[in-house]
């Protein structure tokens, strides 16, 4: 038994509102008689930032827990195989299916916060309610295989000198300077990161733990930087498998939609996570001794309205249908 093909559609468009570096969008899904397939696209993959492809498969983590949510808000339940054996290195999973009652307010609201959620760019204010925030992305995280910790402003200082010293570095790499400028938007393009995302020219240095973009038109209401009170979480893994690379995009994409919410922003950092360096150095500032997959900011955004949707690319370069294979009329 599988949802009807309306339902299948609306749902897989829901999970690729999901994150994705660069919104590259690095998925493609396969619906088949009994089963929907999610593979990583490694034509997609950033070999100037993400030569090993983790944040491809971190996307696709996140992408594969949107559309968890949303198959239970149309009383499905997922039965997802992580890396099934496959011949295809590209397979990161196989999705079954199975008639679920109605789903819990949580659920609900979780799907229902697909839409809404962004990647805030500019500086935010301290979250309100952090304690009872944290208690509950705990709880979230728990029993996930990625441990999920606050990091606090004791690590803020040493976090924004790394941030500084990353991109010192990356300026003088003429490669990712030009795969940065090809994914920071491209006017029709339906991928990349816009204009309206980008902070601008007077924001850039705002938030010193960004990846710093070319300037887009992003700011604050006054125009005027103000000072970044988020609060800093570190996703972490007790190994560096491309298992652990999908359970943390999972667990990232859980904690985004639980804190968009609860009224507040958020925003991945993954540069800190791209090289050895800064990864040891995220080590040392944990209380763990897991390996750093992502670091997020989470506070009250400081703009208003809310900014627009960043594009997606149309469901039809994303999800295919299967053939069924011919029959053998001779029974062979």
């Amino acid at each position: 038994m599988v949802p009807d093909r309306r339902t299948v559609e609306v749902t897989v468009a829901r999970a690729c509102r999901a994150p994705s570096l660069h919104n590259s969008q690095p998925w493609h899904w396969v619906m088949s008689a009994t089963e929907l397939r999610l593979y990583s696209d490694p034509d997609r993959l950033l070999p100037a930032t993400d030569g090993f492809g983790r944040q491809m498969v971190i996307s696709c983590g996140a992408a594969l827990n949107h559309l968890e949510y949303a198959f239970a808000a149309h009383h499905w339940r997922p039965l997802i195989e992580r890396l099934p054996r496959s011949s295809n290195r590209q397979l990161l999973s196989t999705i079954g299916f199975a008639p679920a009652p109605n789903p819990t307010d949580f659920v609900a609201r979780m799907a229902a916060a697909i839409e809404r959620r962004r990647t805030e760019r500019l500086p935010l204010d301290a979250p309100p309610a952090w304690r009872e925030t944290l208690e509950q992305l705990v709880r979230i995280t728990a029993g996930t295989g990625v441990d999920l910790e606050d990091l606090g402003e004791r690590s803020r200082p040493a976090l924004e000198e790394a941030s500084r010293r990353m991109t010192g570095l990356r300026h003088d790499d003429p490669t990712y300077q030009a795969e940065l400028r090809w994914w920071s938007g491209r006017g029709l393009f339906p991928d990349g990161v816009p204009e309206q995302a980008r902070p601008s020219d007077r924001q850039q240095h705002a938030v010193h733990l960004s990846r710093e973009f070319p300037p887009g038109r992003a700011s604050t209401p006054d125009g005027s930087p103000s000072e970044d009170r988020s609060a800093i979480l570190l996703l972490s893994t007790s190994a560096d498998s491309r298992l652990d690379w999908l359970r943390s995009g999972e667990a990232l994409s859980s904690v985004l939609l639980a804190c968009t919410d609860r009224g507040l922003a958020t925003c991945p950092v993954t540069h800190l996570t791209e090289r050895a360096s800064t990864r040891t150095m995220l080590r040392e500032l944990s209380s763990g001794a897991g390996m750093p997959q992502v670091l997020i900011r989470v506070g009250a955004s400081t703009r208003a309205p809310t900014p627009p949707t960043t594009p997606r690319r149309p469901l039809s370069e994303v999800l295919v249908r299967e053939r069924p294979a011919p029959s053998n009329a001779h029974g062979e």
